[in-house]
């Protein structure tokens, strides 16, 4: 039988209670004895090593189920300050958090960091076709495409609403093209079941790499002109904001606060 980390840590604790217990019991009397051995040895050590042993589990279990209150408290608090709790993704925090570190492993020279924006398409046809049940469903479907198929060690994340983003690191612009690409047709591919139907589902996406000195706001500001393309050239499909021209960046509207 495997012992969890919780409990192994609350027997050592419970274990170290006790020995310390006993040993702040039993070192003064010892001390006591020195100076007047006319008490029952027996009695004294028996009293000494019984009370604690009847005293320390008790404290140590009061002591140790706060303490798992408590580590149980964070971990709630980290899941929600960093988790969607619709999809299960990371949420827009972690990704900026997971991005940054990307970020310093492209510096040591591990590849080059790419971010993209994806966008459902004609998401609010589902929901107003079908209801907000079936949006959430889709949402969960095409989050778990995305996280199935997230870039080794890299992050797929739901920045709010219908809109996600990816980040990893790849070799050159050609294997990018070839991922992003590809997971456009993943989602296209896995669809979203509801009820007794199969819904038809797709995504546009816009991705750029990183720049020296470029900031992930600054990286999903551009993949967003990106996106915008993607979605004003017939959607699901993904578009490099490298492909297009400079006056796109100034010109393009813009679709949605990238900021962290």
């Amino acid at each position: 039988m495997q012992i969890s980390r919780d409990l192994r840590k609350a027997l050592i604790a419970g274990a170290a209670i006790t020995v310390f217990s006993v040993t702040a019991s039993v070192v003064p009397v010892w001390i006591w004895l020195q100076i007047d051995p006319v008490i029952d040895l027996a009695s004294i050590y028996i009293s000494a090593i019984v009370l604690p042993l009847l005293i320390s589990p008790t404290c140590a279990f009061f002591i140790l189920r706060a303490r798992m209150r408590a580590d149980k408290l964070a971990a709630d608090n980290f899941r929600l300050a960093n988790r969607d709790d619709l999809t299960g993704l990371p949420n827009r925090r972690a990704f900026f958090k997971a991005a940054t570190g990307l970020q310093e492993k492209a510096k040591a020279g591990e590849g080059v960091l790419y971010c993209a924006i994806a966008d459902i398409d004609f998401f609010k046809r589902v929901n107003d076709a079908f209801g907000h049940e079936a949006g959430d469903r889709v949402l969960q479907s095409v989050g778990g495409t995305l996280l199935a198929n997230r870039p080794p060690g890299g992050i797929a994340a739901r920045l709010g609403g219908e809109e996600f983003a990816v980040a990893g690191l790849f070799a050159d612009p050609h294997a990018a093209r070839a991922y992003f690409s590809a997971l456009v047709g993943a989602v296209r591919v896995a669809g979203c079941g509801f009820e007794d139907m199969r819904l038809s589902v797709t995504i546009s996406l816009g991705y750029c790499a990183a720049d020296e000195g470029d900031s992930v706001s600054i990286l999903l500001s551009r993949a967003d002109q990106a996106l915008y393309r993607a979605k004003a050239s017939g959607k699901d499909r993904a578009e490099s904001a490298a492909d297009l021209p400079a006056e796109a960046f100034r010109d393009a509207p813009r679709r949605t606060s990238v900021q962290a």
